[in-house]
């Protein structure tokens, strides 16, 4: 007997329990209202297309199948023989994905992973959906459930998608099936930046599997003509060969890698390593310093350098797969992290700690990560996770602190600061402690640090010009020009390319009329080395209005407030500008602009007067409003 379909509704019981039936057409209206409701946000944030993509493809679709699937018959009243449809996915499962959508563009992981994962249990065989909720888990930290997730998508599909698949191999390696986690990471597509990924877990799969040759065909194989991911890639090789006890091997690679690409935290720590078991403490430590005039302090180099100096022996690390592969994928994130300023690299770091708990670099990046992403109380959760006999501890320490100052907890700060000071005595909490004091304008306990520091420099016979420049700016705070003076000549003697050392030197001899050619072309200088910073570029265009070259600042303060239109300093210099080209309503419009945008509150009647009254008819001398945020600090 063929079944006939009398009805076109679905029995889906609205919210589980009424029992009335719920019209197909009734659901895509709902989400139709909903989707134009979002619409606009979605836009926004290129997500139009996505948006709709997904939602048909992961909802739509199963839903239309659900309709039209034969289901058991129910005999009618009239002898026809009804056929109602089966109960598609609920109207549930549409709002989770919406709501997961919403929350994922309000930077709510946490509701956006459980949203997605209840979405993702409903529809299992869903690839799409499941990579989905494994993305936010993995965002929102909860690796644990991130993995069985993973798990659970293997054992519905074979064709999972790139991030489950590495989560499974980074699970697999962790728990110790080195020969399933390589098959796992080296079969099925995979995105790019994952694909390099699983290449270097699998190279150090390979190595726990004793395959060394395939291990070092793996790195290859991840090399994608990049300096930066390669660098990264050949680094690893250089730790798989070290591993395996071909010290001569590594010691080539990474010599070669160090010189000719890029200079790595990590790397430079095993190096070191490597170095100081050969004997060669001289070379360990040219290392190092090479390390901290390219790139600058690191807690695990700094360590090394000290013990060599100290004369105490340094051994080589030789990793397991596990604490490699963590390396590994933390570099890449590092990576990714210096690229992008969003918080997706917290995923990597997260399967970096899956792999390796106790990776504490990975946790403070993590940290700084979750922070950028504007996720500061999660930060703060993490970073209070590294403990106090780890190499990271004062970071991670200066880190919170920061944090708690941004959030005004500047008290919080200011303890948590000063305890990790008196607990580790080290240079790096020195000179943070020493920070939070200057932005909170105790400079008198901020110079008192900073000299410290600069003492045992010199007496090390350690260089590094940040130190400098931030005493020259306490120094110029307390109104001591002649020291401040110093100490920015100093540090561009160190370093003469740091665009903040130049423009606030160059700014200075500006707004106090010595040297005027040298300091233009500092500003230059600085402005070329950073042409996107809307603070340097304002620097050289008051640096014209100051000389009386009023078109000329106007070109580079329009730039400027281009480049930071929310900064209120910014926007009174311009519109200083354009009053004096004769630009009047357009003065007057950024004068009312900068004090929307809520400036220091000594700025605040300057700016009414000009409002006001405009600017006098001759030139005079005009001060500089803030010099932390004329500085860029």
């Amino acid at each position: 007997m063929v079944a006939v379909r009398l009805t076109r509704t679905c029995n889906t019981q609205k919210g589980g329990s009424s029992g009335r039936p719920f019209p197909f057409t009734d659901i895509f209206t709902r989400i139709t209202r909903i989707t134009i409701v979002f619409s606009v946000r979605f836009f926004q944030f290129g997500h139009m297309k996505t948006l709709y993509r997904a939602l048909f493809a992961a909802c739509g679709v199963s839903a239309l199948a659900a309709c039209t699937t034969p289901s058991a018959t129910t005999p009618s009243a009239n002898g026809f023989t009804l056929v109602p449809a089966p109960v598609p996915p609920t109207a549930e499962q549409f709002s989770d994905f919406l709501i997961g959508r919403y929350a994922s563009l309000t930077n709510d992981p946490v509701l956006a992973a459980e949203t997605f994962v209840r979405a993702a249990e409903r529809a299992p065989e869903d690839d799409v959906l499941q990579e989905r909720a494994i993305y936010s888990l993995l965002l929102a930290g909860d690796n644990n459930r991130a993995v069985e997730l993973a798990r659970n998508a293997q054992n519905h599909s074979e064709d999972y998608g790139s991030l489950t698949r590495l989560t499974l191999g980074v699970a697999a390696l962790e728990d110790g099936q080195a020969d399933y986690a390589r098959t796992l990471l080296t079969t099925g597509e995979v995105s790019p930046f994952n694909r390099i990924v699983s290449r270097l877990v699998a190279a150090w799969a390979a190595y726990g599997a004793d395959d060394y040759d395939a291990a070092r065909t793996h790195v290859v194989e991840g090399l994608v003509g990049d300096d930066i991911l390669d660098g990264v890639s050949l680094y690893m090789l250089a730790m798989i060969q070290m591993s395996e006890g071909d010290d001569d091997a590594a010691i080539g690679t990474f010599s070669a890698v160090w010189e000719e690409r890029m200079r790595l935290a990590v790397a430079a720590e095993h190096y070191m390593r490597l170095l100081a078991a050969r004997g060669d403490t001289e070379r360990a430590l040219l290392i190092a310093d090479e390390f901290y005039q390219d790139v600058g302090n690191n807690p695990s180099v700094d360590r090394v350098a000290r013990q060599l100096r100290n004369g105490e022996t340094v051994e080589v690390k030789r990793l397991d797969a596990a604490e490699g592969a963590a390396i590994a994928v933390y570099s890449l994130a590092s990576a990714l992290a210096a690229e992008t300023r969003d918080d997706v690299a917290g995923i990597y770091f997260n399967l970096a700690l899956i792999l390796n708990p106790d990776l504490d670099m990975a946790r403070t990046m993590l940290g700084n990560t979750l922070d950028a992403g504007g996720r500061g109380d999660e930060a703060l959760e993490v970073l209070q996770r590294v403990g106090t006999d780890s190499p990271f501890f004062a970071t991670a320490q200066a880190q919170m602190a920061w944090i708690l100052r941004r959030q005004d907890r500047d008290e919080e700060a200011l303890r948590i600061a000063s305890e990790a000071l008196a607990f580790t005595d080290e240079r790096e909490m020195r000179i943070q402690l020493g920070e939070l004091y200057r932005s909170l304008e105790k400079y008198e306990e901020a110079l008192e640090l900073f000299d410290e520091v600069v003492i045992e420099d010199e007496a090390a016979g350690r260089e590094d010009w940040l130190i400098y420049y931030a005493r020259g700016v306490v120094h110029h705070e307390l109104d001591d020009w002649e020291a401040a003076e110093d100490d920015f000549l100093r540090s561009l003697e160190i370093d003469g390319s740091r665009a903040q050392v130049l423009n606030y030197l160059g700014y200075s001899w500006v707004d106090r009329g010595e040297h005027l050619e040298q300091a233009f072309e500092m500003i230059q200088q600085a402005v070329a080395l950073q042409p996107y910073s809307g603070y340097i570029v304002d620097s050289l265009g008051w640096a014209y209005y100051r000389l009386g070259q009023y078109e000329q600042a106007v070109t580079y303060l329009e730039h400027a407030v281009e480049l930071s239109s929310n900064d209120p300093t910014l926007n009174d210099h311009l519109g200083d500008a354009y009053w004096r080209v004769g630009r009047r309503i357009e003065a007057r419009f950024q004068w009312r602009h900068a004090l929307a945008l809520e400036p220091e509150e000594d700025q605040i009647p300057l700016i009414q007067e000009k409002l006001e009254n405009g600017l006098p008819e001759l030139p005079v001398t005009v001060v500089a409003e803030d010099d932390e945020t004329r500085h860029g600090q």
